[in-house]
């Protein structure tokens, strides 16, 4: 998109994509941070690896950011930084304090699913061999504990 465009306001395909999952979270992501690897958005968004691999190829063809090599300990990186488009976006998203809105949500997902977690695992029997399985993420160390001696044999 030539800056032309850029102050012409957004494309309908580019209005689009911002509709799809996640789209317009990583360029808020990616503006909060000022650059962010694939690995990095992975951890901290609520999608795929794939579909984090699909948002960054298109968006790089639809020049809402771009891709540079960047030192990080001692390790050439690859990494998404905003365009001047992106920018834009950003400050829009910013004026709607949309960083906060994703960062509460992200956060409420978390709860509910530690929260689904504890029910299933409050429900199952100790001795249940697939418990292992079940991620213990942010849960009480109390809880957890009740959990390890059915471990220790093993």
């Amino acid at each position: 998109m030539s800056e032309n465009e850029s102050e012409q306001g957004i494309s309908a395909e580019v209005a689009d994509f911002l509709q799809q999952k996640g789209t317009l979270e990583m360029v808020v992501r990616i503006g909060e941070r000022g650059s962010q690897r694939h690995t990095d958005l992975r951890n901290e968004l609520l999608m795929s690896s794939s579909t984090i691999q699909k948002r960054l190829k298109t968006g790089k063809q639809y020049g809402l950011w771009e891709q540079r090599l960047e030192e990080r300990d001692d390790i050439a990186a690859k990494v998404y930084m905003l365009t001047s488009l992106g920018d834009e976006l950003f400050e829009h998203a910013q004026d709607e304090e949309l960083g906060d809105w994703y960062q509460s949500r992200r956060d409420t997902v978390r709860q509910i699913q530690n929260r689904e977690r504890r029910v299933i695992l409050e429900s199952s029997p100790p001795d249940a061999n697939w418990i292992s399985e079940i991620t213990m993420e942010e849960h009480d160390l109390s809880h957890e504990q009740q959990f390890l001696p059915q471990f220790a044999d093993n």
